[in-house]
């Protein structure tokens, strides 16, 4: 019986072949990915070979998918430009693998870099023998390339990278060459074996940096580590911790490298240096600790007297605690030549009530920038002969039980100062800091403080503000306290006391400010109260000089318009007697608050001109350019001496009188110029007993009329000015510059009557149009008694020119004079003929009243005219402006 054979089952082989067939597949896709992708980053390499003028090669390039996706980049160079003896930069090469199902899966959000390493980078520093380097002549080919923005760039919010973690990223094996040409014959040293590792880069996880290099040397010598607090999202870190180990390396050899700027030509370097950070960072917590030290020896520059060989040492064993005040100086050395810095003791809970202080000092020795430059030559050229001199510096504490505190001294006396644009001062010269730290009052947290300052030997007028000469008083005296950051809470500063005095004036006050957050996100919140019996800005404050021969100004950086967000404070100054740009204030009180950049007038009242001022109300932006900062004026007036309010203001007196009223004006900067332009608003209110000093206008009117009469009259004694009504209600609508009277000002006096209507421009120039009505008896005497009308005779003109010396035009006497003579003609038929008279009188006349309505009728038409040319002269200088602001727009955007 035969036995039946089993059926093979083909599917494996099937299954076996999809999977062959797939595989070959997927090779041949990803050889063919990896030729495009080559391809497209050769393209990239030769885009970027134009921008650094020098070529860049790439040998191959890898991808995979599995077990993670990844690329391998393999023999990167960026070659040498013209006579340069090596490339810029080799890089044997680079691996980087990113898991790809949490990528997909997150849509890109979670990004996990398993690896990225990068193998055998060396980097050749060339110097050239004309000074440059190649590194140089990159960086002027890529600012060629892409030139610096007109504008920073605005500061950036952290980015949220919560979702990117980096598990390994190292640098192996990397070497940094420097090649000099520079003396004629090549120089070559390196630093080598360079590694740095991070390890599990991500949120919430503290970051270690390990760093190791041969430096001169052909085992590594130098070794680096660095430990941050856990990371935020935005993965910035804040340092932890630092640890430098350094085994004797000789600096000899690193001297040309250095350029002769700095004249290296031996010295040795040994460190071994623990620091934990703590509160001593920005962002960090917790306490601080510094131990062991670094010395750098035998240092020789070129150029130093004598050659003289500076020792730099640090040696220290300290630690301290911010947050409650605590620091213990177990060890502090600091030499920098002849120069010392040395310090021992404790000081335990300065921030808290109950400070103790034992035996604490810190001493500066030699600090005399004049006598390092000795050792170092190039300090003369970075200190500019600025300073020179010892400085005297201690810091003493102690005391007992029922007082401890630390002292600290500053003594600048022998010192000799010459900092340009900001002060000068002789040796010998008064400048002096003392101040007094004591523990934090009962609340806690603030580290209480006095502190005066003495700076009468300094000279201060080349900062361009104070007028203080050597010898003149300068004093500041402060009491406080200061709270450092901590966590999320501000840095505040507390002022409780303030005096300053300089020269015979004298400020007291009381001042605070808190800081909090960083960058963009910064807070400034701030609050300041200042009293003065007595200040004289104009003395105080240097005046500025006319340059001999005007020139171009140099191109000014653009204000940021940002520059005051976060900013927010008030301010209340209180002066008994303020003079400032030739006025006199008394019992001056403002109170101004800042949002930012607008500034609001909360309060404002002063005397001034024998009246008073209140200016409540107003406000005005910083942040545009000082040319466009938008204004708001409101004020009201009382009593105001209109002639000594306008005497600083006009080469000759132009008005007189005490005013009351209301402003309420809007403009834009400063400058005459811009508010001519852009100011608008109203000015109503009274003008009690006023005077016009620019003319009289009866006399003005009279003397002309008197000159056309056949007969002879008696000229008119004119003193020069013209009274006004004894209340003068008026209403000013300020539109393009000029100040337009809402109605006509009409006043009488016993010898004329007036009335006006027009504007006046901001630079004092008068655009009047109006009447001046002759009273009878004034007729009659200019006529010698010949002609006495029954009516004021009017006459029409118009004021122009500048208000203190204006001129008459538009006047036409004629109809008057006329009048005048019919009238005496028929006074003179009356006189001789009697009651027959007056009908020849009526004959010659055409009546009274004809001949009243006559000259008023030509009055009004004058008048008509006058106005209508104004308002012509008004409407062609409007559009004027408006086209040349049109003009102005069109070239700001270009269209």
């Amino acid at each position: 019986m035969s036995v039946q054979q089993p059926k093979k089952k083909r599917w494996p082989y099937v299954l076996g072949g999809i999977v062959l067939v797939l595989g070959v597949g997927l090779a041949l896709a990803l050889w063919r990915l990896d030729a495009f992708l080559l391809e497209k980053a050769r393209a990239e390499a030769a885009v970027y070979a134009q921008k650094l003028g020098r070529p860049i090669t790439l040998g191959a390039l890898s991808t995979r998918l599995l077990p993670s996706v990844g690329v391998e980049v393999e023999d990167v160079q960026v070659g040498a430009g013209p006579d340069e003896p090596a490339p810029l930069l080799e890089m044997k090469r680079l691996e980087v693998g990113v898991a790809l199902w949490p990528a997909l899966t997150s849509k890109g959000k979670n990004i996990q870099v398993k690896n990225a390493e990068v193998k055998g980078l060396t980097l050749n520093l060339v110097q050239l023998p004309d000074g440059t380097t190649n590194v140089s002549r990159v960086q002027e080919k890529l600012a060629q390339a892409e030139p610096a923005p007109s504008e920073p760039a605005p500061e950036e919010p952290a980015q949220d990278l919560s979702g990117v973690r980096v598990d390994r990223a190292a640098l192996v094996d990397a070497t940094l060459r420097l090649i000099d040409l520079s003396a004629g014959a090549r120089r070559e040293l390196a630093i080598s074996h360079l590694d740095v590792e991070v390890k599990d880069l991500r949120a919430g996880k503290a970051l270690e940096v390990a760093l190791h290099a041969a430096v001169l040397a052909e085992k590594q010598n130098f070794h680096l580590d660095l430990k941050t607090a856990p990371l935020p999202a935005s993965l910035v870190p804040v340092p932890e911790s630092l640890v430098l180990k350094s085994e004797p390396i000789d600096l000899t050899p690193l001297g040309p490298f250095l350029g002769p700027e700095v004249g290296l030509q031996a010295g040795t370097l040994q460190a071994d240096w623990t620091a934990d950070l703590g509160a001593a960072v920005p962002g960090g917590t917790g306490p601080t600790a510094l131990k062991g030290g670094l010395q750098a020896r035998g240092l020789r520059f070129a150029g130093a007297e004598g050659g003289k060989a500076l020792d730099v040492v640090l040696d220290t064993d300290v630690t301290g605690d911010m947050a409650t005040g605590d620091l213990s100086l177990q060890k502090l050395l600091m030499e920098l030549g002849p120069a010392r810095l040395t310090g021992k003791g404790q000081v335990q809970g300065l921030l808290t009530p109950s400070p103790s202080v034992r035996d604490f000092e810190l001493v500066g020795q030699n600090l005399d920038p004049a006598r390092l430059a000795e050792y170092y030559p190039p300090l003369r050229k970075s200190v500019g002969n600025q300073v020179a001199g010892p400085i005297g510096f201690t810091v003493r504490g102690g005391g007992n039980q029922a007082q401890q505190a630390l002292d600290v001294s500053v003594d600048l006396t022998p010192v000799r100062l010459n900092i340009p644009a900001q002060l000068t001062k002789e040796a010998g010269g008064i400048m002096k800091l003392t101040a007094r730290l004591t523990g934090a009052p009962a609340s806690g947290g603030a580290l209480r403080f006095d502190a005066k300052t003495d700076m009468t030997g300094v000279d201060l007028r080349p900062g361009a503000l104070l007028d203080k000469r050597p010898g003149q008083t300068f004093t500041l005296d402060t009491a406080g306290t200061y709270q450092p950051a901590q966590g999320k809470g501000p840095m505040k500063v507390d002022l409780s006391r303030m005096a300053l005095a300089v020269r015979e004036y004298t400020m007291t006050g009381t001042a605070s400010v808190a800081l909090a957050g960083q960058g963009a996100r910064q807070t400034t919140d701030f609050t300041v109260a200042l009293k003065s019996p007595r200040l004289d800005a104009d003395a105080l404050l240097v005046k500025a000089e006319t340059p001999a021969e005007p020139s171009a100004p140099a191109p000014e950086k653009p204000e940021d318009p940002r520059r005051f967000d976060g900013m927010n404070g008030t301010v209340r100054l209180e002066v008994g007697a303020l003079r400032m740009n030739e006025m006199d204030f008394s019992d001056l009180v403002a109170e101004l608050k800042m949002a930012g950049d607008l500034i609001t007038v909360e309060r404002f009242t002063t005397g001034v001109y024998g009246g008073t001022v209140s200016a409540s109300g107003s406000s005005v932006r910083l942040g545009p350019p000082e040319a466009q900062r938008p204004f708001v004026l409101k004020a009201d007036a009382k009593g105001l001496d209109m002639e000594q309010a306008l005497s600083t203001r006009t080469p000759k007196k132009v008005l007189g009188g005490k005013f009351d009223g209301q402003m309420d004006l809007q403009g834009v900067g400063y400058e005459m110029a811009s508010l001519q332009e852009r100011m608008a608003g109203a000015i109503q209110g009274n003008l009690a007993g006023g005077v016009f000093f620019g003319a009289d206008l009866p006399a003005a009117v009279a003397g002309p009329l008197a000159k056309a009469l056949p007969f002879k009259g008696k000229q008119m004694s004119s003193e020069g000015l013209t009274k006004l009504a004894e209340q003068l209600p008026f209403s000013l609508q300020i539109k393009d510059g000029v100040a337009q009277l809402s109605k006509p000002i009409t006043w009488t006096r016993p010898e004329a009557g007036m009335s006006f209507a027009g504007g006046i421009r901001l630079d004092g120039t008068l655009d009047l149009a109006g009447t001046v009505s002759l009273a009878p008896p004034l007729i009659q005497t200019l006529t010698l008694g010949k002609v006495t009308p029954p009516e004021p005779l009017p006459l029409a003109l118009k004021l122009t020119g500048k208000a203190w010396s204006p001129e008459v035009t538009g006047l036409d006497v004629k109809p008057a004079a006329t009048a005048l003579i019919k009238l005496a003609a028929a006074g003179a038929a009356k006189g001789l003929l009697g009651s027959k008279g007056e009908a020849v009188g009526n004959i010659i006349t055409g009546g009274t009243d004809a001949a009243k309505q006559a000259a008023q009728a030509e009055a009004d038409k004058r008048k008509a005219e006058l106005e209508a040319k104004a308002r012509q002269e008004a409407d062609a200088a409007r559009k004027k402006a408006e086209d040349e602001a049109k003009k102005r727009l069109k070239g700001l955007f270009g269209r």
